[in-house]
């Protein structure tokens, strides 16, 4: 887990919606992006404790202390998306169940953790130094919790949880901000593929030595 401290971003001058009406991006990239920034989905698979649980491990696993509550990536909409379609990734690890139970189980498992190490104060009750100890154990696989007798803990936190939680971030355009990235580049591409080429169009990264 990342310890919170102030935030500077190595683009400081760079908004990749700069590129909306370049030749870097088509009528196609261009609608994908405005859905992921105008419509945002309701959340209809997680329970309100369980989607409570999530933003606040994803939080722990990609803390966004620059950004205030309504400026924050929506994270969990989107996996919540994802769960409700049954989305598969095309693979499934074979001591794991299917995904949609395998939420249930880890979301469950992470607040029996908590309970059974903070004095039964559930995930979202806790301190964040105290979550990053019980997200430790889940990492580690010594977690207690009846839900890990049924699911293995570091399978599920490294395979399903941190790789979504992950994954679901970066989509996001504010990301795509954070790193520099520009987006699908479509139909333009790219021509200095070389490990540190960069093209003209993308971002210029700030000296901050």
């Amino acid at each position: 887990m990342v310890e919170e401290q102030a935030f500077q971003t190595r683009y400081p001058d760079y908004n990749v919606l700069d590129k909306w009406s370049s030749p870097d991006w088509d009528d196609q990239t261009r609608e994908v992006v405005r859905k992921r920034l105008e419509e945002i989905p309701p959340i209809r698979f997680f329970t309100q404790e369980e989607a409570r649980t999530l933003a606040a491990v994803a939080e722990r696993i990609v803390p966004q202390p620059d950004r205030g509550e309504g400026e924050k990536v929506p994270v969990v909409p989107w996996i919540d998306e994802k769960l409700v379609k049954d989305e598969r990734d095309g693979y499934r690890y074979e001591e794991l169940p299917p995904q949609r139970e395998a939420w249930r189980l880890g979301l469950a498992g992470i607040d029996e953790t908590a309970r059974a190490l903070f004095d039964g104060k559930s995930f979202v009750e806790l301190d964040p130094l105290s979550q990053d100890v019980v997200l430790t154990h889940v990492a580690r696989g010594d977690a207690p919790g009846a839900a890990w007798e049924r699911m293995p803990a570091a399978r599920f936190f490294k395979s399903v949880l941190c790789i979504t939680v992950v994954k679901t971030y970066y989509s996001h355009p504010l990301a795509w901000n954070e790193i520099g990235y520009n987006g699908p580049s479509s139909p333009r591409g790219h021509v200095r593929k070389w490990e540190g080429g960069a093209d003209p169009w993308e971002a210029k990264e700030a000296d901050n030595r």
